[in-house]
């Protein structure tokens, strides 16, 4: 017998181990995806925290607004993945926030991140 095709049940199980190994793998992927975006969120406190810090040289107190310091806006790009705002600021310090958007998988959608003006990040969540 000569045999130079496969047959229906062969194509059958490979189909079969295929979606096992996708359903398997999805959540690491998407763990691995929302890591990626909240290593942008930690870059822009930074970034946040540093124009802060030279807003106080200038103005003897931390800005109450992120249109207030002199860097672009977090907030006005198309493709951001977190909202930022400044919860706090008087002369002593401040605090940033980057709250996850609405259109996260659960539970990411609950996560945010916080800087002061000294200190780390801090998150209610686990993914730092």
């Amino acid at each position: 017998m000569n045999r130079n095709a496969f047959t229906l049940i062969e194509i059958m199980i490979v189909v079969i181990i295929i979606a096992v190994l996708a359903v398997v793998c999805q959540p690491m992927f998407i763990k691995a995806i929302e890591k990626a975006k909240v290593g942008e969120a930690i870059s822009n406190l930074n970034i946040i925290r540093s124009a802060q810090k030279s807003y106080l040289l200038e103005h003897n107190t931390f800005a109450l607004s992120i249109d207030s310091l002199y860097i672009d806006n977090p907030n006005s790009e198309t493709s951001r993945h977190f909202d930022y705002t400044i919860e706090s600021a008087d002369t002593d310090n401040f605090v940033a926030r980057a709250q996850r958007r609405n259109n996260a998988p659960s539970p990411y959608d609950t996560y945010y991140y916080e800087a002061g003006k000294d200190g780390p990040i801090t998150s209610n969540g686990t993914l730092i």
